[in-house]
């Protein structure tokens, strides 16, 4: 009885905890123009189009993630952009879900605002090798009057590195 109560009273706090740091979280039902702007940013990386690349995001954007060389201005993300396109033959985004949430209130003042969550499965195949890869992504973006202000990028390079045969584990 005893260890069923501490069981029950440590789901209880998790539990509160997660309310509370969800009160400041919230779905944007208002959010098809953040949604268009995503969808914009993904068409522009399809089509490999740097200068569109470089319209959609803000002049004083900064993007994080996921290696070492964060953060990243606009510059270098669209020459991040570049050396993609450059080592793949060819690439598509599966499973694509988009989600528009709205952070307010929150003490790190720049997380407030309108944000579009992207979960993905992006597929593509390494120029020199042939070798096709399977890579969940997620992003973050932050967007404000149809620009990407901000953005956390989110996924396993190893995990590709391994697929392409480049790591080998050794």
């Amino acid at each position: 009885m005893k260890k069923l109560n501490i069981i029950l009273t440590t789901l209880l706090i998790l539990i509160s905890i997660s309310i509370q740091a969800q009160g400041n979280f919230k779905v944007n039902p208002k959010g098809e123009k953040d949604l268009e702007t995503v969808n914009e940013y993904m068409m522009a990386i399809q089509s490999r189009d740097p200068n569109q690349i470089e319209n959609i995001h803000a002049s004083d954007v900064v993007g994080y993630g996921p290696r070492w060389n964060s953060p990243r201005d606009r510059q270098q993300i669209v020459d991040s952009f570049n050396y993609i396109w450059g080592s793949l033959s060819e690439f598509r985004y599966e499973r694509v879900r988009l989600l528009p949430v709205t952070i307010s209130g929150d003490e790190i003042k720049e997380y407030n605002g309108n944000w579009v969550m992207v979960w993905a499965v992006f597929v593509g195949k390494e120029k020199t090798t042939g070798k096709e890869f399977m890579l969940d992504i997620h992003e973050a973006l932050k967007i404000h009057k149809g620009k990407v202000i901000s953005k956390l990028s989110f996924y396993n390079e190893l995990d590709t590195m391994i697929q392409t045969g480049q790591y080998t584990g050794d």
